[in-house]
């Protein structure tokens, strides 16, 4: 995998570009004028105590922190995709070209080939590559890596930096996918931040220690975690909830050698690391069963009900057939989330609003703490 990094993107979007691709979208003469007028007759300037600089016009690029920019940049890079032999992963300006085989040679030359294209795409399109940022990573089980942990790969003669692990969407991946890696870099996160906290404790009531502790640290375990957890070792899963022991104690102001147990988390109403996890997944699952998903993650969700109409002691209505899997495969979200979901009473499965489904899981859950 090569991961794109764009220099500058959104301040160098072309107005004239992006305008024929709006209009290459199906957009209306009237809706085009009104783009045209939104993104024209813009000025900036720099406020120094005070002391404003001069006007500076600005020619290209989107808003920044505004709603339309992210879309109309997305709209400006879409047909990227259509000059990349491979599969191109795209979210506003962090892309992915990922190429898999069995040989390292064709894959080097694949993303080598497919890098050229790109970077002829960024040129005709007034974009530009920032080589130095731009990152190579070769993804394989512990024992091919022990042979070949690194591919060479050049963009127009230059050489692509090649790496052990990436940042891609906020998540850290590692060559073997393990995601030991994030889950590190979590741990180190939480510390640093309860640290901080502790120091401001006496200024703190409970309710604004759980408030800040929830949004500043759960959310980063709570974030992609049906991805990343049941692929770590037992060992930083233990990590993990240790760590969430301290932020109970905190928040409770208990000593630190004060067992936590189910009563603490109960009048936090909160979950241990694992039963939030699975909450998580179990939610994904009811929005997927709802078409509150995007439509290509219901491919791996297949009903039982499709699949005969009769009886047997492995189906249950409302469940699905969980996929044979080899190795890594007992780690995925698809599994994983379908193990959990046909474990369920069929009163939770039936739920039929997000919100009600939440709490009863919430509920159903706290009860085996």
């Amino acid at each position: 995998m090569v991961m794109l990094d764009l220099q500058k993107a959104f301040d160098t979007v072309d107005h004239s570009i992006l305008l024929m691709k709006l209009r290459a979208s199906g957009l209306s003469d009237s809706v085009l004028n009104w783009f045209k007028s939104y993104l024209s007759d813009r000025n900036q300037l720099v406020d120094v105590s005070g002391t404003f600089s001069s006007k500076a016009s600005i020619t290209c690029g989107v808003p920044q922190g505004s709603i339309l920019g992210p879309l109309l940049f997305l709209i400006y890079v879409n047909d990227m995709s259509a000059v990349v032999k491979n599969k191109l992963l795209l979210y506003a300006d962090d892309s992915g070209i990922l190429v898999s085989g069995k040989s390292v040679l064709d894959v080097e030359k694949a993303l080598t080939d497919d890098m050229n294209l790109v970077s002829q795409w960024l040129i005709d399109n007034k974009l530009s590559l920032h080589l130095g940022k731009t990152e190579s990573i070769v993804f394989g089980s512990k024992q091919k890596l022990r042979s070949q942990s690194s591919i060479d790969i050049s963009c127009n003669g230059t050489p692509i930096a090649s790496t052990s692990s990436v940042k891609y969407l906020g998540i850290t991946l590692d060559q073997n996918l393990s995601f030991c890696s994030m889950a590190e870099s979590l741990l180190k996160k939480a510390n640093s931040r309860l640290k901080f906290l502790y120091r401001k404790k006496d200024f703190l009531t409970l309710h604004t220690k759980k408030l800040l502790v929830m949004s500043l640290i759960q959310c980063h375990y709570d974030y992609a975690c049906s991805v990343w957890y049941n692929s770590i070792t037992q060992s930083l899963r233990n990590k993990l909830q240790t760590c969430q022991n301290k932020l109970i104690r905190f928040v409770l102001d208990l000593d630190s050698r004060v067992h936590i147990d189910q009563s603490h988390f109960k009048s936090l109403n909160w979950l241990p690391v694992h039963m939030r996890v699975n909450q998580i997944m179990l939610c994904h699952v009811f929005k997927i069963r709802n078409g509150l998903f995007p439509d290509y993650l219901s491919e791996h969700f297949v009903s039982q009900d499709s699949m005969h109409n009769y009886s047997t002691r492995l189906s249950k209505k409302g469940g699905y057939c969980l996929p044979k899997v080899k190795c890594h495969g007992s780690k995925s979200f698809s599994f994983n989330s379908i193990k959990l979901w046909n474990s369920l009473p069929e009163s939770l499965t039936e739920v039929n609003r997000l919100e009600g489904f939440n709490v009863a899981i919430k509920s159903h859950l706290i009860i085996n703490i």
